[in-house]
């Protein structure tokens, strides 16, 4: 703030008036001010979760290996095994789509009829047909099991998904073995189906369990917590809302955007309030990284301190007389400022001068450029 300077040369129309001078203080110069309207300022922070050792909880809590075995008199009777890989994990956007290889092997026998004889046990009563597939020398099959998983983030920063067999499974090496009408290969396939939807019901119910709340939290606080500026001041940022970016992702990692509206503001003195608590996520608007608009409050009374440091005690000769600065006032008048400077020396009194604040955001000066006496003091020194 540059006062020295103009004072200092304006000394020697001070030092041509009589003994003491008093003109009148400036008065408001009654223009109403407008209420400054700050625009919202936008954050964005990207996050990052990886999905990886949820999934391989969700594979951890249902078994590896299937099997089950079934002998009626009567109808298809058969014997299965299936086992399976871990997931391969892959997506784009909010998709996750998740892959692994099923083995299977199975026996199976068909008796078309039954009866009890002379009160025994039933008995077919026609040759019974059997074949086998995967099972004893032969190797196991296998086929391609899919999941299609859709995640999407709820309002209170819980991570949901919806997560399906898509495509249909499908047979790598097929068995080509039929009983009657039966495809066994696909009847193999519907009795696994209740199992790998359970798996998929484990997925959906471990991403659940995943909270992002915690982050986003800490990181609301962080940002609602008063910051020292050096010399300058504090600076609040004021969150007021925050959204999630849709989701995209890189392997297992998903990515994301913790988008967060605030109202800035730098004051020269402490103004920190009790942080507000995390509000529910609202809807997001795509924004470019960071927009900020910032509000600089300086308080009269630190303006005042600052410009008395830097001037009270001042004191130039010319002429042979003497011009010091013992005080000074800085306050409002509508749009400018008034700065009252009491003075001694050879003469005596108080002048007030009048200016524009004006900040320059290259230097982040505050300066008056137009400080030049108050009429009322520039008339009085006329007269004088």
């Amino acid at each position: 703030m540059r006062f020295k300077h103009l004072i200092i040369l304006l000394c020697p129309v001070l030092l041509t008036a009589c003994a003491t001078v008093k003109p009148p203080a400036p008065t408001n110069e009654g223009v109403e001010i407008p209420k400054l309207v700050q625009p919202v300022s936008n954050i964005e922070i990207p996050v990052s979760v990886d999905l990886k050792s949820y999934i391989m909880q969700a594979e951890n809590s249902v078994p590896a290996k299937y099997t089950d075995n079934q002998q009626p008199c009567e109808g298809l009777r058969y014997n299965y095994v299936f086992t399976r890989t871990p997931f391969a994990i892959s997506g784009s956007n909010n998709v996750v789509n998740l892959k692994f290889t099923g083995s299977y092997g199975f026996t199976v026998s068909y008796c078309a009829k039954c009866a009890t004889v002379f009160g025994g046990q039933p008995q077919c009563l026609v040759p019974v047909v059997s074949a086998q597939c995967g099972m004893g020398n032969e190797p196991l099959r296998r086929m391609v099991i899919s999941y299609q998983s859709t995640i999407n983030v709820t309002p209170d920063f819980h991570l949901r998904s919806k997560t399906i067999l898509y495509p249909a499974p499908q047979p790598i090496d097929r068995c080509n073995v039929f009983m009657g009408n039966i495809d066994i290969t696909n009847r193999l396939i519907q009795y696994i189906t209740g199992p790998l939807n359970d798996l998929g019901k484990q997925v959906d119910a471990r991403i659940a369990a995943y909270d992002i709340r915690p982050q986003v939290a800490q990181l609301w606080k962080n940002l609602a917590t008063e910051v020292k500026l050096a010399d300058v001041g504090y600076l609040n940022i004021n969150p007021q809302t925050v959204e999630l970016s849709n989701f995209s992702l890189n392997g297992s990692a998903i990515n994301f955007s913790v988008g967060l509206s605030a109202k800035p503001i730098v004051t020269v003195l402490s103004q920190q309030q009790p942080p507000k608590p995390l509000p529910n996520l609202t809807n997001y608007t795509p924004s470019n990284g960071f927009n900020i608009y910032l509000d600089l409050l300086e308080n009269y009374d630190h303006l005042t301190r600052t410009v008395n440091q830097q001037l009270v005690g001042q004191q130039t000769e010319v002429a042979g007389h003497i011009f010091k600065v013992d005080s000074t006032r800085i306050y409002g008048i509508g749009s400018k400022i008034a700065m009252q400077v009491n003075f001694s020396g050879t003469n005596t009194g108080v002048v007030y001068l009048t200016g524009t604040p004006t900040y320059d955001p290259n230097t982040h000066e505050l300066s008056f450029l137009d400080l030049n006496f108050d009429l009322q003091t520039r008339s009085w020194i006329l007269k004088a």
